[in-house]
């Protein structure tokens, strides 16, 4: 038991990220790409297919910057590139790879750039959206997959399940980058770097405008 813990725990780490001196630094830096920039880990075509992924997660609105005014994209390739164990970039590079194939035949499509903002969540609704039968089907064949690999054997990737584990990692990860930025942090969230006294029991329109504590 221990062990299926820990196996389903190296799917959970791509999405689990601790926040480190180091993350934060590498998401600050990551703010703007000096001209000529290329991603170190994630091949550019999936690259720029991945950041209209994540925009259509966290998309612009009229009041607050979306996931592309945040390059976030640039972080997740400079965190698998310069934090990530090995087995954790490995694992999701697969996990690029099959989505990027499974988004392009169920729409249709012959590349990612022919894919519309319809058509990417139109796939990304498959699999948040799915019924937690379903889930639990795909979270257990991928660990079935992950039983069978650890000990040696050849065994098929299950592209459900692989999608799956992937999606879910890469929509926490760029919430997690998302909230953690310092723009999204200091102007849109309730920011308080020196805390004061607590207060048990106040309102919480009155505390932070009805804001998340940034911190």
């Amino acid at each position: 038991m221990q062990r299926r813990t820990a196996l389903k725990n190296i799917g959970l780490s791509l999405g689990g990220l601790t926040l480190t001196p180091t993350v934060v630094g590498l998401l600050q830096s990551c703010q703007q790409t000096p001209a000529g920039w290329s991603p170190a880990v994630i091949p550019q075509e999936q690259y720029n297919f991945l950041t209209r992924v994540i925009d259509v997660i966290l998309p612009t609105t009229p009041n607050v910057p979306g996931a592309t005014d945040l390059n976030l994209m640039a972080f997740i390739d400079g965190y698998f590139d310069r934090v990530a164990a090995e087995e954790d970039k490995a694992q999701f590079l697969m996990g690029a790879d099959i989505f990027t194939q499974v988004a392009s035949t169920e729409a249709g499509k012959d590349t990612t750039q022919a894919l519309t903002n319809e058509d990417i969540d139109s796939v990304l609704a498959a699999y948040f959206r799915a019924t937690p039968e379903t889930r639990a089907a795909r979270e257990e064949a991928f660990t079935q997959y992950l039983e069978r690999t650890a000990e040696g054997a050849i065994a098929e990737v299950p592209v459900e399940g692989a999608v799956h584990e992937f999606l879910h990692a890469l929509r926490s990860i760029s919430i997690t980058a998302f909230k953690t930025n310092a723009i999204i942090g200091k102007e849109h969230l309730a920011y308080a770097p020196v805390p004061g006294q607590q207060q048990g029991c106040v309102d919480l329109q009155e505390a932070s405008e009805g804001k998340a504590w940034a911190l």
